[in-house]
């Protein structure tokens, strides 16, 4: 009897490529094979619950997240998930249940469950922000990302995402502050830098960024990247001069 192998890596790919068509044939595949485990199925089911939410049908999606708690009541990442969208649809009650099932399924320990549980909440709001920015769709991202930080603010890197996504909508100065504070709250946070330095160029301020990224080329000396950009800002005073 054939062996049913399901391949949840290349499923992700398909999402996040947008071929909805492909990962719901594949999943579906899985689902109807008596030979799959359980295992599978669960996972299959999971992922076609992701394909009809990045496809906005979310009863479907809440229908599939429902089916996997009731196969298994501590996968994770379908209980984190619908929590997220009874929450984003104003069924706090229900976010709540999920929430604290999500809570249960972690290994319990004396201490940082909850943080450990909000870092799970943060990178699934991180993975859809960044569908979201992948595809233009930057206030849904922003407000992804901006609950992310909310979560976890120690997680730095998300706040960049916020900048970046101010600047794609245009916000320039609001993208600029987000990551000057950054700068001002972590001095020796060599990405704020980086990207500090790509915004002030961006906007024609070749000084400025010059001057944030050798300020970061000190913190890292011989950082390829920050050369290059120092190299780029030197051709462009250059050009000027």
């Amino acid at each position: 009897m054939e062996h049913i192998t399901f391949d949840a890596d290349a499923v992700q790919r398909m999402l996040k490529q947008r071929r909805f068509s492909d990962a719901m044939t594949a999943c579906e595949a899985t689902l109807q094979s008596p030979q799959a485990p359980e295992s599978h199925k669960k996972s299959a089911l999971h992922l076609k619950g992701m394909t009809h939410y990045f496809q906005n049908s979310l009863a479907q999606s809440i229908d599939c997240f429902k089916k996997v708690l009731e196969m298994d009541p501590r996968y994770t990442d379908s209980a984190i998930t619908l929590s997220v969208i009874y929450n984003d649809l104003g069924k706090y009650d229900d976010a709540k249940r999920a929430y604290q099932m999500a809570n249960q399924s972690l290994p319990q320990k004396k201490h940082g469950s909850d943080a450990s549980l909000d870092l799970k909440f943060a990178l699934k709001h991180i993975e859809l922000g960044d569908l979201y920015f992948k595809y233009n769709r930057f206030d849904e991202a922003l407000e992804d990302y901006s609950k992310a930080v909310r979560l976890a603010p120690q997680q730095m890197d998300y706040r960049i995402k916020i900048a970046k996504t101010y600047a794609k909508k245009g916000y320039t100065t609001r993208a600029v502050q987000e990551i000057k504070q950054i700068s001002a709250e972590h001095p020796d946070y060599l990405p704020a830098r980086i990207h500090l330095g790509l915004m002030y160029f961006s906007l024609g301020n070749v000084i400025d960024a010059q001057s944030e990224w050798e300020q970061a080329l000190r913190l890292e000396p011989g950082n390829a990247e920050v050369i290059t950009y120092l190299g780029m800002a030197k051709q462009a005073t250059e050009t000027t001069t």
